[in-house]
């Protein structure tokens, strides 16, 4: 019998996992070593940091057939306008292994079909429909009209990649916003969507659906407005607003005849608010409702009577009301809805009003007064973190420079005769119901210094247009905003609120849970009942946007 050497379990142990591993080695080499070689040789040493985060092998799509990743950079090289999605090219490519995502084993998937028809119809969004490589890409799959005629059966890689950048482009344009990344540009400085255009394509392949995940708030608004641009396309094409309604010189009510009144009711039924057509020179119940309707949505004081001023919102040309669309089309890209909290405050700067949303519904809302067009108010936001009863009003500089000190200067009595103090080096305002932030206030700490506050000045209230701060926001009902901000909370019942507010000093209280505060600019949007509403562009920002959008 021979004597055997010890076992050494660790020896052993190690031994096998290097057998295992020279396997796999072996098994690596048999497999196509050029195209192995290719995937290594060809991709970034470094690859930067981008949103994109899929992490390989987190989408098999169950092609099987591979795809040369040297292709990549050849096809990059000479499609420079897909080079700004060159590290969602090889962060998506990398997670399918490299493999063909459009095609199986039966050919092109139906997806591509889909995709295309998104592409050729993306002008429905308000973008201008501007493909890159359009004939290229069209000739690749024998586009006829609406269908794809490219033989299915086998996977070509120019048409594989093309079919990538172009939903890379479709999904920035369509799903981001084309002007997205120039919206700090435009004063716009609310959080803005930032797609994985990687990930999204990988979860739309995986669904075969083009699309993003639809929200409670954004996409109702969204497909709202994009039903209204094709009615107005409708109109335009039809040539149905070819001459204005003729002014007026006094304000017609129910029962006066006239010719305007025939010509109003045209123009309503155009726009769904007279439910039926009638020619009639008779101002009836019928159009009384419509006029008060088509005032109501177009933020005009909503009686049954024709105006001036309504006249004036029937005479915009369609084209402006188009181009008014599609820029708000573009704004609503940019939110990131899936970002938007439950319950927060929103308010639009044109339409002066501040909606109270509660489990992602309009629950509450009432008026505002926003900057005037030399104090705009900033677009931006914040999470309301305090309501302050009995509120001091610190003069800002630029009041305390242009108002104050000259008003010192010719009354020795100026500060007295205004409830106001000097407090160190500035200036500020007692607190009282004469206090230019009225009984409350409410702050979301921000670099603005802006903030709502309650207001003394109740009349502007009721102005249609109600651009008069010097930036900060008036509350009509301030005192019913602070009871919704404080309901949860069982030290401040609504009797000790009101107390509080009328004390005379100052009181701040913090809230339990902060609340997102969301300053916008949106002059064409679907109100809570789902009906078209238009805004004046107080601070002329739409035509810009527009005129970027066309180019």
């Amino acid at each position: 019998m021979t004597n055997a050497s010890p076992r050494n379990p660790g020896v052993e142990l190690f031994s096998s996992m290097c057998l295992c591993l020279l396997l796999i080695l072996l098994q690596a080499c048999n497999n196509n070593p050029k195209q192995a070689a290719a995937h290594t040789d060809s991709l970034p040493k470094q690859v930067p940091k981008h949103l994109d985060t899929l992490v390989a092998g987190s989408f098999n799509f169950a092609s099987g057939i591979a795809l040369d990743s040297a292709a990549i950079g050849r096809f990059l090289q000479g499609r420079p306008a897909f080079k700004e999605f060159e590290q969602s090219f090889y962060t998506f490519y990398r997670a399918n292994h490299f493999n063909y995502a459009w095609y199986d084993k039966n050919g092109l998937i139906e997806t591509a079909n889909v995709l295309v028809s998104g592409i050729m119809d993306s002008e429905a969004d308000g973008v201008n429909p501007t493909i890159p490589y359009k004939n290229d890409f069209l000739q690749l799959l024998q586009y006829n009209d609406s269908t794809i005629a490219a033989s299915p059966n086998r996977p070509d890689t120019a048409t594989e990649l093309m079919l990538t950048g172009e939903y890379f482009n479709y999904a920035k344009n369509i799903f981001s916003g084309k002007l997205n990344g120039q919206a700090p540009g435009m004063n716009w400085f609310l959080p803005r969507s930032k797609l994985s255009y990687a990930q999204l394509l990988e979860k739309n392949l995986s669904d075969n659906t083009i699309g993003v995940k639809e929200d409670n708030i954004v996409s109702p608004q969204y497909h709202g407005l994009k039903k209204a641009l094709a009615l107005y396309r409708d109109i335009d094409k039809n040539g149905q607003f070819n001459s204005n309604i003729p002014g007026i010189k006094k304000t017609l009510k129910p029962g006066d005849i006239d010719t305007v009144v025939s010509l109003v009711k045209q123009r309503l039924f155009l726009l769904g608010d007279l439910p039926s057509p009638d020619n009639s020179k008779l101002f009836d119940v019928a159009l009384g409702a419509a006029a008060a309707r088509f005032k109501s949505r177009h933020g005009i004081s909503p009686d049954s009577t024709i105006t001036t001023a309504m006249i004036t919102a029937l005479n915009v040309p369609v084209k402006q009301r188009i181009e008014q669309l599609m820029a708000n089309m573009e704004r609503l890209r940019w939110i990131p809805a899936d970002s938007i909290e439950e319950n927060f405050i929103l308010v639009n700067i044109p339409a002066y009003t501040l909606h109270f949303f509660e489990k992602s519904k309009d629950a509450w809302s009432c008026n505002v007064v926003v900057g005037n067009t030399a104090n705009k108010t900033v677009i931006f936001s914040g999470r309301l973190q305090y309501v302050v009863l009995s509120p001091y009003w610190y003069v800002p500089p630029g009041i305390l420079r242009k108002e104050v000190l000259p008003g010192i200067k010719r009354n020795s009595n100026y500060l007295a005769s205004h409830r106001m103090e000097w407090n160190g080096g500035n200036v500020r305002q007692k607190p009282g119901p004469s206090n230019s932030l009225g009984l409350v206030k409410f702050i979301f700490p921000n670099a603005n210094n802006i903030y709502l506050h309650d207001s003394p000045s109740k009349s502007l209230f009721n102005e249609d247009n109600r651009a008069f701060s010097h930036g900060c926001i008036r509350v009509a009902k301030a005192h019913d905003l602070a009871l919704r901000l404080l309901r949860d909370d069982p030290n401040w019942p609504p009797d000790k609120i009101e107390k509080g507010m009328n004390s005379g000093k100052e009181q701040w209280i913090t809230l339990k849970k902060k609340i997102p505060v969301y300053i916008g600019y949106f002059t064409a949007f679907m109100d809570k009942d789902g009906v078209l509403n238009f805004r004046q562009d107080v601070y002329k920002r739409d035509s810009r946007l527009y005129s970027m959008l066309a180019q």
